[in-house]
C-alpha cells in the first residue's frame, strides 16, 4: 500500500465518522475535526507538499464558515451554521490546501441541493426551519477534491 493509499484511507475513515455522527446528533465531535487537521498537516508533510498550502488552508477554512456565520448571525440574530462546519472545513484546507476549498464548498453545496430537492420529488419539503446536517455534504467534497489531487 502506498502512503497516498493509506492517507485516502485514513480520510476515508474520518470522513465517515463525521458524516455518521453529524446525520445522528447535529454534531461534529471536536476531537474528530481535530484529527482531520493534524492527519491532513502530517499528510502534507509526509508526501512533499507544501506545508505553508495546507496552514493557511486550515485557517481559511475556518475563517471563511466563521465570517458568514457572522454576518448571518447580524442579520438574522442566530447561527446559520454550525461552526463544528468550520472546523470541518479547517480540516479540509489541511488536507487539501487553500486551493482546495472552493471546489469542497461547491460540490458541498451541489450535493446538498440534489438532497433537498430529491426530498421535493418524494414529497418532503423542508422548510428554512428546518435543521439539516452540512458536514455529510462537506465530507463528500471533501473526499472528492482528494481524489482529484492525490490521483490527478
Amino acid at each position: 500500500m502506498t502512503l497516498v493509499h493509506f492517507a485516502t484511507t485514513l480520510l476515508a475513515a474520518l470522513l465517515t465518522l463525521v458524516t455518521i455522527i453529524d446525520l445522528r446528533t447535529m454534531r461534529i465531535p471536536d476531537v474528530l475535526n481535530a484529527a482531520l487537521v493534524v492527519s491532513g498537516l502530517a499528510v502534507n508533510w509526509i508526501l512533499h507538499r507544501t506545508i505553508v498550502d495546507a496552514l493557511v488552508g486550515a485557517v481559511a477554512g475556518y475563517a471563511a464558515i466563521y465570517a458568514l456565520n457572522a454576518v448571518y448571525r447580524a442579520l438574522r440574530g442566530g447561527d446559520g451554521i454550525g461552526m463544528g462546519d468550520a472546523k470541518l472545513l479547517a480540516g479540509a484546507g489541511a488536507w487539501l490546501g487553500w486551493v482546495g476549498l472552493p471546489f469542497v464548498a461547491l460540490l458541498g453545496s451541489a450535493v446538498g441541493i440534489i438532497f433537498v430537492a430529491i426530498q421535493r420529488l418524494r414529497g418532503r419539503t423542508l422548510h428554512a426551519r428546518d435543521a439539516l446536517a452540512f458536514g455529510p455534504f462537506l465530507c463528500v467534497g471533501i473526499f472528492v477534491v482528494w481524489l482529484a489531487q492525490a490521483y490527478a
